[in-house]
C-alpha cells in the first residue's frame, strides 16, 4: 500500500498555515529537476480565527507559460477553478495564493516572485487580506511565504 504523504504546518511569528497531504503530495510530484520547466498553479483552501489550511492546488495547463527559469499561470486556465470550488462550498473553499516549482535546493523568491504576489494580492477582489506563496524546490524543500499589504514574510516549517 503506498505511504501516505503527511501533512505540512509552516509557521512564523503571528501567522499558521497548514498543507494538507494530499495537496504535498501533488507539489511533490511537480519538482523540478535540472533540465525541466518550472510548474505552478494556485493553492485552494480554507481560513481558520488561528491558520490557514491549502486543502488542493491546481497543476499547470494548456494556457499557461513555462520555461526552466519562469511560471507564468494563466488568469483564463485557473479562474474557472477558483470560482467551481468557491460556488459548491457555498463560498468556504477560497483562493489563497501561488505556487510555482525552482531547479534549486532551498529555493528563494526571485524579485519577479515577490511582484506578482504583491500585484495580485493589490489587484484580486477576496475575502481574505493575505496571499500564500510557495516555491517548491528540490529534494523535499520549499520557501513558504505570507504575503500582507506589509509585505512578504517567511514562514517555516514547524516539527
Amino acid at each position: 500500500m503506498p505511504r501516505q504523504v503527511a501533512d505540512a504546518e509552516f509557521s512564523g511569528s503571528r501567522h499558521k498555515i497548514v498543507i494538507k497531504g494530499c495537496a504535498m503530495e501533488i507539489l511533490k510530484k511537480h519538482e523540478q529537476d535540472g533540465g525541466s520547466d518550472e510548474s505552478g498553479g494556485i493553492l485552494l483552501g480554507y481560513v481558520y480565527k488561528d491558520h490557514a489550511e491549502v486543502v488542493e492546488v491546481t497543476v499547470p495547463n494548456q494556457l499557461d507559460s513555462s520555461g526552466p527559469r519562469f511560471f507564468v499561470r494563466s488568469r483564463a486556465g485557473a479562474q474557472p477553478k477558483v470560482d467551481e470550488a468557491w460556488k459548491k462550498s457555498h463560498g468556504t473553499l477560497m483562493y489563497l495564493g501561488e505556487w510555482h516549482t525552482h531547479s534549486q535546493v532551498n529555493p528563494l523568491p526571485t524579485g519577479t516572485d515577490r511582484r506578482m504576489i504583491k500585484n495580485v494580492l493589490e489587484q484580486a477582489e477576496m475575502e481574505i487580506d493575505f496571499l500564500l506563496l510557495v516555491i517548491v524546490g528540490q529534494e523535499d524543500t520549499f520557501w513558504v511565504g505570507w504575503q500582507t499589504r506589509r509585505g512578504l514574510t517567511k514562514l517555516m516549517l514547524s516539527g
